[in-house]
């Protein structure tokens, strides 16, 4: 290698005009390039010249199942999507065509990151949503989503020595938040998404992780800090106008994720003449806060934890059937889910209390509850949207059932005594499920939100009701057992903000 640049400097020392003066050259062994470094990376600037600030336009997306050319029977489609990029004023009123940063840079660790920064404003529409023809919805918007201050999306092509992994980061400081709408027979619903921090940071964080192997892919749930709130829950008219005044259906929202494990397989079904993905559910974390919240009082579900102890198996697959009866025929489109698998599934709620709109002043507990030890005993959930005729023009229809006999331990506490060693009062039971079948419809309506009962039937036996301290139970009240309940076909029940 020496001996290589000697030459080059020879020939380069040679080539020069005798009128350049030429400087002293030493030899740089290899060893010497090691400390030479430069500043990596790439910054990329994105507009568009559209006076509406358009910048991506498609026609219709369509995913099939089990064909190459994009013509098969079972398909998700979506009419087509369009993404703007514009500036805004504070009622979010368009003032302008944005530019997008994005600088794509390399760490020490060799980990590739694509930033999208100094962002203003996105808007992105969906044309209509149909499963296999039938549609869903009419459009959905995801409009005027502010980005405020240092706000990001980033994606980390992670150097992973176990192999691919890409991670997914969401950074919106205070005040960003963006309008979520869907139409549906004439009405629009609508929600206002709202990003906030953690007391004592300054923005909302959220992370993703996506890796693949030969056979799935595995998407994993990383840190979340701060609060998301879904705000303004309303339904407007074909003019945008609330149809129920100033009143809408409060708010939700939930703060401060902990997750020591979560994650969602997905690979492609290998059953035989069985399409779709199949995957395994995997969850261990806590919700610090769940809270709905109407005016300026909310209910806090405290400490909210799901812990599968163990992976759960799902199929997802949609299908497409043609049936036929003595008065018509119909088709029906969906998505069916089947799930299986849950041996020693616990869902608990630390505490529920009642507070101001923005938390403070929680009152005491009103007790804490848990669902523990869930068990399918060897059966299956079967979970099935469908779209129907007579489910509203486009309404939705939900098929839930539970095969076999499904158990679960249910355990409601007092509040936590004050005395340190004097365990909580509380109820505990054994709760047994036999036969459940739900059959309804959701649909939105001038009038509110429309649930119908197509059918509803369950057997449920409630056994070894006690009561006690926990240490000392208070001997066995007896079993509760109600078989055959079901509600009548035609029932419903609808939900409406208070007038």
């Amino acid at each position: 290698m020496m001996k290589r640049n000697r030459i080059l400097s020879a020939i380069v020392m040679a080539s020069l005009p005798v009128s350049v003066p030429v400087m002293a050259m030493q030899v740089l062994e290899d060893t010497d390039m090691a400390g030479v470094s430069g500043q990596s990376g790439i910054t990329i600037e994105v507009t568009t010249d559209d006076p509406n600030g358009e910048f991506l336009t498609t026609g219709e997306l369509r995913f099939t199942e089990a064909d190459r050319d994009g013509k098969g029977e079972d398909y998700l489609a979506i009419g087509g999507l369009k993404l703007r990029t514009i500036t805004t004023d504070a009622t979010g009123v368009m003032t302008g065509v944005d530019t997008i940063r994005t600088d794509i840079d390399i760490d020490a660790e060799g980990n590739v990151s694509i930033r999208q920064s100094d962002v203003d404003t996105l808007d992105l529409e969906l044309g209509a949503v149909s499963l296999s023809g039938r549609e869903l919805f009419n459009a959905v918007r995801f409009s005027v989503w502010k980005f405020v201050g240092d706000s990001y999306l980033e994606t980390v092509l992670l150097n992973d020595p176990e192999g691919a992994k890409v991670g997914f980061r969401t950074v919106m400081e205070e005040g960003s938040g963006l309008t979520y709408q869907f139409d549906e027979d004439g009405l629009t619903f609508s929600s206002d998404i709202v990003f906030l921090p953690k007391a004592g940071e300054s923005a909302f964080r959220s992370e993703l992780f996506l890796t693949g192997t030969t056979d799935e892919l595995k998407l994993e749930f990383g840190e979340t800090s701060g609060s998301f709130e879904i705000r303004n829950i309303s339904l407007l008219d074909s003019s945008g106008d609330n149809i129920f005044g100033a009143n809408d259906f409060g708010d939700l929202g939930y703060a401060d994720i902990s997750i020591n494990t979560g994650y969602i397989t997905m690979a492609a079904n290998t059953d035989a003449g069985v399409d779709g993905i199949r995957g395994k559910i995997n969850s261990d974390m806590t919700v610090g806060n769940v809270f709905y919240r109407t005016g300026d009082q909310r209910v806090n579900f405290n400490d909210v934890s799901l812990n599968t102890n163990g992976e759960i198996s799902y199929t997802l697959d949609f299908i497409d059937i043609t049936s036929e009866n003595a008065i018509d025929r119909f088709k029906v489109t969906g998505i069916e889910s089947h799930i299986t698998d849950i041996t020693d599934l616990d869902l608990t709620i630390g505490s529920l209390t009642l507070s101001a709109g923005d938390g403070s002043s929680q009152s005491l507990s009103m007790g804490s509850y848990a669902i523990e030890n869930l068990n399918l005993n060897g059966g299956s959930i079967d979970l099935s949207m469908l779209t129907l005729p007579g489910a509203g023009s486009q309404g939705l229809q939900m098929d839930l059932v539970m095969a076999g006999t499904t158990s679960f331990d249910l355990t409601i506490k007092d509040d936590p005594a004050e005395v340190s060693g004097n365990p909580d009062p509380q109820l505990t039971a054994s709760v047994v499920l036999n036969n459940v079948s739900v059959s309804q419809t959701i649909d939105q309506t001038d009038k509110g939100l429309h649930v119908g009962i197509l059918d509803q039937s369950m057997d449920i036996n409630i056994n070894q009701i006690r009561v006690g301290d926990g240490l000392i139970q208070q001997g066995q009240t007896g079993r509760l057992v109600m078989n055959n309940i079901s509600l009548q076909p035609g029932s419903y029940f609808r939900v409406e903000p208070l007038q």
